[in-house]
């Protein structure tokens, strides 16, 4: 690690680690990675089928597609701190709201999407902001240490809310997330979260080798409307639309899929589990990629191992090994979404209008994210199983890996 890319981690520690538990208690974590685990105890509870409860994760993601371009404006004005700790709380208090609720359809859908709405400001816009700002030669590295802590979410997430689930019921599983969420993940990001404004000092005085610290920064880049004209911009959100519906819709059925397999839903959430394992470990070595190679190369091979994946999912009996390594791939793909999403935003429109960009990039990266889990759900009403699903997946991987694999070489805003 160069003097800068160091000064950089020494300076900017705090930051990364608060993002990475926003990540982690937001929706692009708990709420998202531990939605299928409350798929089978809701059918039972009230008779709904696998697919109108999947319905509501539509709900979820469509919300966060309508708030992101939002929020990326609203940070891009007036910082992300007071945004992400008043969305934060607003999220952890609506998990206490959702246990209380009845056997109303149409109420549970009105409640994630008003989950989703007040919890807009715990996406990943608000936090790889405030990252991006802080580094810069290490910024590949630093996004995806940031954005592990949604895999952390992962690992842990579907294991324990399947636990409060067997103890507690289902109502008890979403009142432990809104704990989780209040009384873990709240304080940190109170005590370490700052916005870096442009021209701001560091903290320590040894650190002078961050050159950002000795003049004011002009933030350099594309706005909106000229990033809209570009072919790049465009490559991205058809790609990441794609991928994204396709990755939502598997790792939200991923428990019910696997219980199909014939494991437990203890067992089922366990190996859902190695999903947040590969997405933490994904992340990172992802990110210590994308500092040193091609990110549309890094792309192209995440999205073809992940269609093998799918494809060895789709083998009947398949042993337990061979199922874990699907999953994991999986993993890999969630692992680079949001990474490569954010990193080539920065790269290719710089930071100049940043959280606009990355706002309507995120609406089409939702906005595919909220198709795909109704489409797989009801997909398995009808056919009553998951393998088309699977075989869908496969394409869409393939052709996502084209899309974003042929951006051409960057542009340069370092003068």
């Amino acid at each position: 690690m160069t003097g800068n890319a160091a000064a950089e981690f020494r300076q900017g520690w705090r930051v990364l680690l608060a993002s990475s538990f926003g990540i982690s208690a937001g929706l692009s974590g708990f709420a998202f990675y531990t939605f299928g685990v409350f798929v089978i105890p809701l059918v039972d509870a009230f008779g709904w089928t696998r697919g109108q409860v999947t319905f509501a994760a539509t709900f979820l993601i469509i919300g966060t597609a309508i708030t992101a371009p939002v929020i990326g404006t609203i940070i891009d004005k007036y910082g992300a701190r007071r945004v992400g700790l008043i969305s934060m709380t607003a999220l952890g208090l609506s998990y206490f709201g959702l246990s209380q609720l009845g056997s109303s359809i149409a109420i549970f859908y009105a409640a994630w999407l008003l989950i989703s709405l007040l919890g807009g400001g715990t996406t990943p816009v608000v936090w790889t902001r405030a990252v991006n700002l802080w580094f810069d030669r290490s910024r590949g590295l630093a996004l995806g240490l940031t954005l592990a802590g949604s895999g952390i979410a992962g690992i842990f997430g579907p294991a324990i809310c399947a636990a409060l689930i067997d103890a507690y019921g289902w109502r008890g599983g979403y009142v432990g997330i809104g704990a989780i969420i209040l009384l873990i993940a709240l304080p940190i990001i109170f005590v370490l979260f700052t916005d870096r404004t442009p021209g701001g000092e560091l903290s320590s005085e040894d650190d002078q080798d961050v050159k950002t610290d000795a003049t004011p920064r002009v933030l350099t880049g594309l706005t909106l409307q000229e990033s809209l004209r570009t072919a790049s911009f465009w490559k991205i959100a058809l790609g990441f639309f794609l991928v994204s519906g396709a990755i939502a819709g598997l790792i939200i059925n991923i428990v019910p899929l696997l219980v199909d397999t014939g494991l437990t839903s203890l067992g089922a959430a366990q190996v859902a589990g190695s999903l947040g394992i590969a997405v933490v470990v994904g992340r990172i070595c992802i990110g210590i990629l994308l500092d040193r190679f091609s990110a549309p190369l890094i792309a192209r091979i995440l999205l073809i191992v992940t269609a093998v994946g799918c494809a060895l999912l789709t083998i009947d009996d398949a042993p337990l090994w061979v199922i874990v390594i699907s999953v994991m791939s999986l993993g890999l793909a969630a692992a680079a979404e949001v990474d490569l999403v954010a990193y080539l935003v920065s790269r290719y429109f710089g930071m100049k209008a940043y959280g606009k960009i990355y706002g309507w990039q995120l609406s089409a990266f939702y906005l595919g994210a909220s198709i795909g889990p109704a489409l797989m759900g009801f997909s398995y009403d009808y056919f009553q199983s998951y393998q088309n699903n699977l075989y869908v997946s496969i394409g869409i991987f393939i052709l996502g890996a084209a899309a974003v694999g042929s951006l051409g070489k960057r542009p340069d805003f370092s003068s």
